[in-house]
């Protein structure tokens, strides 16, 4: 079964995981036949539908394309060819807009027999489908209309069911939202004036018949229609029909939100379902402010409320600073005024009924929050719902962690990332500046960028959609590199703390200690998170344990994957800057880049030996790294900025993170300028990159200058290093006696330092040079000898790199199945290493066994793969590898035709790295 949506930006998800749907056009093509429910639609209507009134002359082809596109991404089967059109085979409930239509039939039959509770649950169940504008980002324009205003009917059936249970207050603030974005809609007007009468604001339900009246005469030359016009009169009159039906205490004692809640709807059924336990009567929301803590406390306290005959009662306490007046806040907010003794007052109030309390904002008052212990001991049938940075502490307390909203991968796919409930925040919010805000293909990677940058959390979230008045999304993105400065202005009847994520974040550092602050601070340094370990060589004399605990607890720090501790990012810029303040940052900043310095080096010697989890081990830490490295270049701290990025060199070419790197190199370089030995080790690992990317003037000149400067030092060794890396250049540039030369000159010296691992290397490029030359028998037999001299060393890396010559080799000589056995198992060590540049050739190689073989189109989607590589890495290709490479590629669009070659080399670049080598290794199995 597959989930539809189109009330929303269009997606589609099996088994949970999102569908990729294609280019906008293509998702077009999905929409016309969802919405045909199930009917044959002609290709002319689906080309009027896409093109509009100038389709191109490709249009019926491109049709076809995009029609065997869904296929793949729905199944065959889904999409039936029926004379000139097209059909969508549709399950029962798969499309969101069918069961919306149910729901919305069962509300408004519901509410012709009278029941309200029935309508109102069916009505919200149906709007709750909806995650944004119909169809949003597509040209569906008519469709997408006819959408809106089923969902405007919905609304203003679900208003009539809420009006009739007598839920005005709650429905103020929504209608309010509705009659500003659609002015002229009657129906919505005439509910916000019956809830604003009916909430005892006469004055302002007169004031919005004028509104209404003013916009229809002097801009659409029209009166208000007779039942609004009658509604004006009533509440003129005060007629008892007005009268709201019997309100329950909830809605009298909780305040009603001013936006709808985006997200959150299984935190709020699972703090709902945990304060319906038995065994459970003091559930406490903690987070980092911004998390929206308090409004997940007020969604579960709606949904407690109905089942509580005392209803629930809201309690702000942001503005108590006096834990001894925590009793005297209470009676207040219920409205009992025994000053002698509040605590009694409160008792004898809540006794009579089930109630639920819910105090926001507790931690400015802690430790001494003793009395709510007390209330719960007093008052047997009183549940407590709090909110607050740490935990009480008390007994009986049931903590719930409010983590900001989940943010998407900074790749995902439209339909990944309109599903996302920190996009569509910040969507909904958006909207509320600027109507017509929208998610499309042109502002996706901005508006993901910014859900990431924030974290997901709600508060900077709504202040950055704020900002949407003045800035487009991909502006915007790039202002927020100081977030603390562009988050400013909320709404003025948000408290002061709220107004500006600043003054969030102050409130937070004013409820911490010395040792607390200290700590954070000094954390500040750490990008992407740290281990405990890192953690504590940074913290000095803290203990690093003890702090994160207590940092956890007043939700300004989490744990994420492999026991890392992790600041949020608004929250980590906070840090930094009081850190700078305490003038502290460069001892801090030097404790992490000495830390991270031997973290690097033992993991460079842990690739060398080819262990897999060091690869990981990198990867969790790169970007702790990288902060080292230009902390290191900022402070001239050139031993360290040197050994530090030749320490992650290998790792870089493994991930082929080549331009970056290069830029780091050259930094390098330049600083270490006049330090003989640290100069020649950046010139050595920093022209690898040069070389990589095909600029060989460069590699030439920084490989022989560090030649020199070895040679100077004494040192043979790295000398040696130097001549085989100009052996490579000898190579690319076809001077292959040269080349040989070099490499056997390189292979002797390594021999007699007992370095065989580099040995093996240097003879293995000498192999490589056979083959070049066309001796291929020679190239095999040595080929042979060094790839079991790599098992016995354990040298993984040049492994792979032997492996795939050799599988090379033994195709040329027409050795097919030790070819594909060759290649099989080099794909499968690159792969273990993540090294991306192997990868690439071993796909190319895999693609010219697949030609051979005949299977020209898994030939054309694997060389695509391997281009697609190279392309990302911008890795230059010499010699017999790249002339192979280009007979593949001819004689493919040769065999398949150039347009169809070039469709299945896109497809291929289109795959998943993993998925690219998992259909290369099955061809060579």
């Amino acid at each position: 079964m597959i989930e539809f949506r189109v009330l929303g930006p269009l997606a589609a998800a099996a088994d949970g995981s999102a569908l990729a749907l294609g280019a906008p056009k293509q998702r077009a093509l999905l929409a016309e036949l969802l919405l045909a429910s199930g009917a044959v639609v002609s290709r002319d209507a689906l080309v009027d539908a896409i093109w509009g009134d100038a389709p191109p002359d490709s249009a019926l082809t491109s049709l076809q394309v995009y029609v065997h596109g869904l296929r793949k991404a729905l199944g065959d089967d889904r999409i039936e060819r029926q004379g000139d059109g097209y059909r969508l085979r549709l399950e029962r409930d798969e499309l969101d807009a069918d069961r919306f239509e149910q729901l919305v039939e069962r509300g408004r039959a519901a509410l012709d027999e009278g029941d309200a509770e029935t309508a109102a649950a069916a009505l919200r169940e149906a709007l709750a489908l909806w995650t944004g504008p119909a169809l949003a980002g597509l040209s569906c324009n008519t469709r997408a209309a006819s959408l809106e205003e089923r969902r405007l009917q919905a609304l203003e059936l679900r208003g009539e069911a809420e009006l009739q249970l007598g839920r005005h207050e709650a429905l103020l603030g929504e209608l309010e939202a509705l009659v500003r974005e659609h002015p002229y809609r009657e129906r919505f007007r005439e509910q916000q004036i019956l809830a604003l009468y009916r909430a005892g604001r006469q004055k302002e339900a007169l004031d919005a018949y004028r509104d209404i009246r003013r916009r229809l005469v002097e801009e659409l030359g029209i009166e208000p229609a007779p039942a609004l016009r009658e509604l004006e009169q009533a509440v003129l009159r005060q007629e008892p029909t007005l009268a709201a039906p019997g309100a329950a205490p909830s809605e009298r004692r909780l305040p009603t939100a001013p936006t709808p809640l985006v997200g959150r709807h299984l935190e709020v059924a699972a703090v709902a379902a945990l304060l319906r336990r038995d065994d459970v009567r003091l559930v406490t929301l903690t987070g980092t402010g911004g998390t929206g803590k308090t409004r997940l406390a007020l969604a579960a306290a709606h949904e407690l409320a109905a089942e509580s005959a005392g209803g629930a009662i809201f309690v702000d306490l942001s503005p108590v600073a006096d834990p001894a007046h925590l009793p005297a806040a209470i009676a207040l907010a219920i409205g009992v005024g025994d000053d002698s003794d509040p605590f009694a007052a409160v008792t004898a109030r809540l006794t009579s009924a089930p109630t639920v309390l819910v105090l926001d904002n507790l931690e400015q008052l802690l430790p001494e929050v003793t009395v709510v212990s007390h209330l719960l001991a007093a008052i047997p049938r009183l549940r407590v719902l709090a909110t607050s940075r740490a935990p009480l502490r008390l007994s009986g307390e049931h903590e719930y962690p409010v983590p900001p909203l989940p943010v998407p991968a900074a790749t995902a796919t439209f339909e990944v990332a309109a599903a996302n409930d920190a996009v569509r925040l910040f969507i909904a919010r958006a909207r509320a500046v600027d109507p017509h805000f929208a998610l499309t293909d042109r502002n996706l990677r901005a508006v993901v960028g910014i859900c990431r940058r924030l974290d997901g959390l709600p508060l900077a979230l709504e202040l950055a959609a704020a900002r949407t008045r003045l800035l487009p999304p991909e502006q915007l993105e790039q202002r927020l590199g100081s977030a603390l400065d562009v988050l400013v202005g909320g709404a003025r009847d948000l408290p002061a703390r709220q107004r500006t994520l600043r003054a969030t974040l102050d409130w937070s550092w004013g409820l911490l200690d010395d040792d607390e602050r200290l700590a954070l601070a000094r954390l500040s340094v750490f990008s992407g998170g740290a281990s405990l370990d890192a953690a504590q060589a940074v913290l000095g004399d803290l203990d690093a344990l003890q702090q994160a605990t207590r940092l956890a607890e007043h939700g300004l720090l989490r744990r994420a994957e492999a026991a890392r501790l992790v600041l949020l990012e608004t929250i980590r810029e906070y840090a930094l800057a009081r850190l700078r303040e305490q003038g502290d940052e460069q001892d801090a900043r030097r404790r992490h880049a000495k830390h991270h310095l031997a973290l690097a080096e033992r993991l460079a010697q842990g690739l060398l030996d080819g262990t897999v989890t060091t690869v990981e081990e990198f990867a969790r830490e790169h970007e702790n790294l990288l902060a080292a490295v230009a902390w290191t270049a900022g402070a001239g701290e050139v031993e360290l900025q040197v050994r530090l990025v030749c320490a992650l060199r290998l790792y870089w070419a493994m991930r082929g993170n080549f331009a970056e790197a290069r830029g780091l190199f050259e930094r390098a370089i330049a600083d270490s300028r006049g330090a003989p030995a640290l100069h020649a080790a950046a010139l050595f690992h920093g022209a690898s990159f040069a070389f990589r990317r095909g600029d060989l003037e460069t590699a030439r000149s920084e490989w022989t200058t560090a030649l020199g400067l070895f040679t100077e030092l004494g040192d043979e060794e790295e000398a040696a290093r130097c001549t085989a890396e100009l052996g490579a250049i000898a190579i690319a540039e076809r001077d292959l006696e040269r080349a040989e030369r070099l490499y056997r000159e390189a292979a002797a010296a390594f021999a007699a330092h007992g370095r065989t691992m580099r040995e093996c290397a240097a003879l293995g490029n000498i192999a490589a040079i056979a083959a070049e030359r066309g001796d291929f028998e020679s190239a095999e037999a040595q080929g042979e000898r060094v790839v079991g001299l790599q098992r016995e060393v354990g040298d993984h890396e040049g492994l792979a790199i032997s492996l795939h010559n050799l599988s090379r080799v033994k195709l040329r000589l027409g050795h097919l199945d030790e070819a594909q056995r060759c290649c099989a198992e080099a794909l499968q060590v690159a792969l273990q290493l993540a090294h991306k540049e192997i990868l690439g050739y071993g796909l190319g190689s895999v693609a010219e066994i697949a030609h051979t073989r005949g299977e020209h189109e898994l030939a054309a989607r694997l060389l695509g793969a391997g281009e697609a590589i190279f392309e990302e890495t911008g890795v230059q290709r010499f010699g017999e590898e790249a002339e192979a490479w280009k007979r593949t590629a001819d004689a493919l669009a040769a065999e398949l035709g150039a347009e169809r070659q070039r469709e299945l080399m896109r497809e291929g670049a289109a795959l998943q790295l993993a998925q690219a080598v998992a259909e290369a290794d099955a061809a060579v199995r």
